[in-house]
């Protein structure tokens, strides 16, 4: 197995932490303690401890702990990152991931033919808990299950001003497959007001922000969201990257890391078929 992603997570926490892993073929929620799986069963946020065993958290892989209906990607959402000249904005803007843009910790990201660049994305990643329909700011903690780590991979060219609003990458740059790898596991009762977020590429730091400089708040973002589409337990609302987007490349280890929720690592590479006329 990959060297294990749990040594930033402090285990005196008294934060229920959950996540999903696979072990002998077989695939389940459980809830992480002391470096032990704890075995879960029931539905999405609505878990119970069963009478299995504790698992050794190095004798599991683990899967990206939500399987979403969607992934709300927003954005801009730092002020930082805002275009020169731009006014704060007084709503976000989505994009929506599908289901079979997710990805999982220490999955392969695939770097399709035919697109000028693929970016890396950290973002701060909030999971809902339960159905979520025009929920006001002021209830949003109660659809909130908790937070965990998203990179909002994009397809796009970053480095020419005005190039990634050009529609084809705006229709199609965020929904490849395998492009929202989520993980490690979603932290309950954190605080998301004032959190250091950061991206590594091969070790070298890329992005490193605090939230304390998001737009807006994840209860903003909660209403804003439920007002245009119905949430559902699992959705993840992604909440917008810091600035110094940059390419990622075959070869590449990219690992995003948010304080107090812990390490999320993917691996870049090549996908193996020629380009399409969708990717011209």
């Amino acid at each position: 197995m990959h060297e294990p992603i749990f040594h930033y997570l402090r285990t005196d926490t008294l934060m229920p932490i959950f996540l999903r892993y696979e072990q002998a073929g077989a695939v389940g929620y459980g809830e992480l303690s002391d470096s032990k799986v704890l075995p879960l069963e029931g539905e999405f946020a609505h878990w119970r401890r069963t009478l299995g065993a504790p698992i050794a958290l190095t004798d599991v892989k683990l899967l990206a702990p939500v399987l979403p209906s969607k992934v709300v990607a927003i954005g801009p959402n730092y002020k930082a990152a805002l275009p020169a000249g731009m006014a704060i904005p007084e709503r976000p803007m989505y994009w929506i991931k599908p289901a079979s843009a997710l990805n999982h910790p220490e999955g392969v990201i695939e770097l399709p033919p035919g697109v000028p660049a693929v970016n890396h994305e950290v973002e701060l990643g909030i999971v809902i808990g339960q159905r979520a329909t025009r929920v006001p700011r002021t209830a949003a903690h109660e659809y909130i299950l908790g937070y965990t780590c998203v990179n909002d991979v994009t397809a796009g060219d970053f480095s020419t001003p005005g190039a990634f609003g050009t529609s084809v990458y705006m229709i199609y740059g965020k929904i490849f497959d395998g492009f929202a790898p989520i993980g490690p596991w979603i932290v309950t009762d954190l605080d998301p007001a004032n959190l250091h977020v950061e991206c590594r590429v091969n070790g070298k730091v890329r992005q490193s922000h605090r939230t304390s400089d998001h737009i807006f708040t994840p209860a903003q973002l909660v209403e804003f969201v439920s007002h245009v589409v119905t949430l559902l337990p699992g959705d993840v609302i992604s909440t917008g990257a810091p600035p110094n987007v940059q390419p990622i490349r075959h070869g590449d280890i990219v690992e995003i890391e948010i304080e107090g929720i812990g390490v999320l690592r993917n691996h870049a590479r090549n996908r193996a078929d020629a380009p399409s006329a969708l990717d011209a």
